[in-house]
């Protein structure tokens, strides 16, 4: 094994301070086992990183930032990717993280162990000019078994001592051969480690498998699935086509079915492979251009493909982010990958599903690679054992002729049975004794079962998610459900409940801890506070207000001025039963015109003014230069939706997902403008990840219950509204639980067949409404304000929270998402002007605008609901903009 410890400074360039986030791939085998941070105060002790869950380290991390205190997280993003954010990043002061990484090395073909350390952390991004420190440990290695790169020797130092290799050493990570790669002769036979960690022994090995080797039958047919995501312009297409000439060329003559994937399969296509000339084949494949999110759905083969030996070929990264579904394959599946970003672990599951094989083409040579796809080796068939539990491998194809393994050890003479077929269908066995060490060790068996066992839950991980985040936790593994938290302050590990990494300080922990027992009036506070505030708004609804002129109209507020709450809302009054649409009358006749967003960008000219069937060509000119940029997708995607190009606004409004499938913001933009497109059940997956990234915050669960009342599950929307009217949130969230109890309400006596037994009876009642806006958006540590004007020049906000005719704002949201929620019962003939303004953000990055959705509905509560949605971004501090008006006609004279 190796264990790597990687240095990295980061600096910041500005003059504020600001929160650090850092993105990098690991390699499949390596393990995070901890990282620490320098601190921001010189002398003090470094942060060092604990395990905690992944929504509770988001949760925590972000509370102490918001009290500018010093923390840092570490999460897994996706698929091999790995974030870190620091704060704070002070203005030209440097700080230092120091990543541990523990990997298992086997042996090449030859016979050889290879390591470069580098080779990972160089595809860091944006490293200019930067030095990384890296030094680490080989356990097992006689003293002058290693050879070393010849720029690693001028670089760096190599010591040996007591049996372990220590090597240590700087390089520029911008520069093309800054690697400092590391062979050593392998020690042949079997290596099995059996070691202790937290009182408990675990077993790793890794054996040599032999058996006969046959050349696979020929395919009778070829479907070759090519991942065209936009994720896919980072892949390293020269080795993909490699693979795919030399493979062609032993084929022969064959036929190959093409499937060009994104956010949605393309219509397949035939060619005819002759002599192994491919190339009418490969034109095609390099034509595609990489646009649009990755749905796994859409890797799939045509109906009725198939036959003895057919096989599939699937091109791609593995890192899906768009839909629900997940492809089946009725033969056998080789998984290519030739990008540092990738899900490897989702791609070797599904092709061992199949017994087929994942080719990683960052590692495999063209030749190799070539052998795996024409050849049948041995592989495994299954493991037991006596004393032996939880067996699991890392794969069923052994990598260089070896087979790794892990598992838990129960009895002290414990036993592993390997059960293997070989490519002539011969079954071998062979039974391997566990040497079980005596001292506790540094936990590499134990982490890497964990690891190895987590790997093996993916394949469904929503049905998983608990045990992985058991084992995470437990041994300190990052995964989709655990993340590292480092904290600097004791009150923090006491406040929000995590156990800090030093003895000294968890005897402190352990002795200050109060009790937290659960407490189950809690809800039912919450529920008595709601029931008290919901009286008062029926107060408000039921209360007659004047309709005439307002004898002495305020003056219009400055723009950007703040003021503090206005008037109170009437006094509470007793409860009332539920009631459904009738409760009032036949709503006014509204029309509401909504301000069409005409963003000004320069390079939405071009898209704009081509010709229809030349302006997806027109985007995909000026997409390399803002493939980074949120507000490109929504702008161009909103011109072809204007076009009556539904599909093709589809697939470029899905890169967002490509963006940042970890960045709840991101994804509430998506599903904003999923919804806006009335395309519902697209929103539903991005915001069911919002909600598993962010449990603790209750927009999480209002986005998720209005989109599944927009795709048309009721009782889904029910659920997730009442789970934020009658849950207790940071006061940040002011009235929230409110505004989603008004939605549930409306919601149940519109449908009239939800199941409100879990409502309270006492907050069970519609109220309708003339004419509503809600305002939400999309960051967090924002101060956004809804405004309505109404015919009087009276202006509802948070300084004036109730108008001379009865127009009612919610309280104020400062910090929080929204939403804020304007409702008028009986809305007086005239023009209506609504606006949304921006105050400003006290968010620790460099951000250039904030997204709002507003909602607009006439007759909200009512058999006539009518909405239409509006999507906007506002950049500049004090920004106001005028979103749309409602016109209310005056009643006809007959009425």
């Amino acid at each position: 094994m190796v264990v790597t410890e990687t240095e990295i400074c980061l600096e910041n360039s500005n003059s504020n301070p600001l929160e650090g986030e850092l993105r990098f791939p690991l390699r499949e085998n390596q393990t995070v086992t901890g990282f620490t941070l320098s601190p921001a105060a010189p002398g003090s002790p470094a942060l060092r990183a604990v395990p905690v869950p992944k929504a509770k380290g988001t949760k925590v991390f972000e509370a102490i930032e918001r009290a500018n205190a010093d923390p840092a997280l570490m999460e897994r993003a996706e698929g091999n990717i790995y974030s870190l954010r620091v704060y704070p990043l002070l203005p030209k002061v440097k700080r230092i993280v120091t990543i541990e990484t523990t990997e298992p090395i086997i042996a090449d073909a030859k016979g050889m162990n290879n390591f470069d350390p580098a080779a990972t952390f160089a595809g860091i991004r944006g490293a200019k000019d930067t030095v990384l420190s890296v030094e680490g440990e080989t356990v097992g290695i006689p003293t002058g078994a290693m050879r070393f790169d010849p720029n690693y020797k001028r670089t760096g130092f190599v010591r040996h001592s007591a049996g372990v290799t220590t090597f240590s050493g700087f390089f520029p990570l911008n520069k093309p051969r800054a690697g400092m790669p590391i062979a050593w002769t392998a020690p042949g036979g079997d290596t099995v480690i059996g070691s202790w960690f937290e009182g408990k022994p675990y077993l790793y090995a890794d054996i040599p498998v032999s058996g006969a080797t046959v050349p696979r039958p020929k395919p009778d047919a070829v479907a070759l699935v090519w991942d065209a995501s936009g994720s896919g312009a980072t892949r390293d297409y020269s080795r993909e086509f490699a693979v795919l000439d030399a493979y062609f060329r032993k084929l022969g003559r064959t036929e190959v079915t093409l499937v060009v994937a994104r956010d949605q399969a393309e219509a397949p296509r035939r060619f005819t492979i002759a002599n192994g000339d491919w190339s009418e084949l490969r034109k095609a494949v390099e034509a595609v251009p990489y646009d649009g999110a990755t749905n796994p759905a859409a890797w799939t083969v045509p109906e009725g493909f198939g036959g003895g030996n057919a096989v599939v070929l699937l091109v791609s990264d593995g890192l899906a982010n768009w839909g629900r579904g997940a492809p089946k394959f009725p033969v056998t599946l080789f998984a290519l990958n030739a990008s540092a970003q990738a899900d490897a672990g989702r791609l070797r599951h599904l092709a061992e599903a199949t017994n087929g094989q994942y080719l990683d083409l960052t590692v495999l040579s063209t030749g190799q690679a070539l052998a795996d796809l024409t050849t049948v080796r041995p592989r495994l068939v299954s493991l037991s054992g006596d004393g032996v539990d939880d067996l699991v491998s890392a794969s069923i194809h052994p990598e260089g002729g070896r087979l790794v393994l892990a598992g838990r050890v129960t009895q002290p003479k414990a036993s592993v049975t390997v059960k293997t077929v070989d490519g002539a269908g011969k079954y071998s066995q062979r039974r391997v004794s566990v040497p079980l060490e005596e001292i506790e060790s540094d936990g590499f068996a134990a982490k890497r079962w964990a690891g190895l066992r987590i790997a093996s839950l993916q394949g469904d991980a929503n049905q998983n998610r608990a045990e992985i985040l058991r084992l995470g936790q437990e041994f300190g593994v990052l995964s989709d459900e655990t993340s590292l938290l480092a904290l600097e302050r004791m009150e923090d590990f006491l406040r929000y409940d995590v156990m800090p990494p030093r003895r000294d300080m968890r005897r402190e922990f352990m002795a200050r801890r109060q009790p937290t027992p659960l407490d189950p009036q809690v809800d039912k506070a919450q529920i008595e506070d709601l029931v008290l505030r919901f009286n008062e708004l029926a107060s408000w609804w039921e209360r007659d207000f004047p309709k005439g002129e307002k004898p002495m109209p305020k003056p219009e507020p400055e723009s950007g001025a703040r003021a503090t709450a206005g008037a109170a809302a009437p006094s509470p009054k007793s409860a009332v039963a539920s009631g459904g649409p009738s409760d009032t009358a036949k709503p006014a006749d509204i029309e509401i015109r909504l301000r069409k967003w005409v963003p000004d960008a320069p390079y939405l000219r071009s898209i704009k003014d081509a010709p229809a069937d030349q302006r997806y060509g027109a985007y995909l000119a000026e997409r390399p230069a803002y493939a980074s940029s949120t507000a490109f997708f929504i702008d161009a995607a909103d011109i072809f939706f204007e076009a009556g190009q539904g599909e093709i606004a589809l697939q470029v409004l899905s890169n967002v997902a490509e963006l940042g499938w970890s960045n709840r913001s991101l994804l509430r933009i998506l599903a904003y403008r999923l919804l806006q497109a009335g395309q519902a059940d697209m929103a539903l997956p991005a915001l069911t990840r919002v909600r598993d990234l962010a449990p603790d915050e209750p927009q999480s669960w209002r986005d998720l219950g209005l989109a599944n009342a927009a795709a048309g599950n009721v009782q889904e929307a029910v659920n997730f509204l009442w789970q934020v009217a009658s849950h207790r949130w940071d006061r940040r969230f002011a009235d929230i639980d409110l505004i989603s109890l008004g939605e549930l309400n409306t919601l149940a006596a519109r449908a009239r067949t939800a199941d409100l037994s879990r409502v309270d009876p006492r907050l069970a009642r519609n109220l309708p409404v003339d004419m509503r806006v809600v305002l939400s958006w999309d960051a967090d540590n924002t101060d956004m304000d809804l405004w309505v004007k109404d015919p009087n020049g009276d202006w509802a906000f948070f300084g004036n929270r109730l108008t001379y005719q009865g127009g009612h704002m919610s309280r104020d949201f400062t910090g929080g998402l929204g939403p804020e929620e304007f409702m008028l019962k009986q809305a007086k003939p005239g023009s209506y002007e609504v606006r949304a303004k921006f105050y400003g953000h006290r968010q620790q990055i460099l951000s250039p605008y904030t997204t709002v959705m507003l909602k607009f509905t006439t007759g909200f509560g009512t058999d006539q609901q009518k909405e239409e949605n509006v999507v906007l971004r506002l950049s500049g501090k004090g920004e106001s903009v005028l979103v749309g008006t409602f016109e209310v006609k005056p009643p006809a004279a007959s009425e």
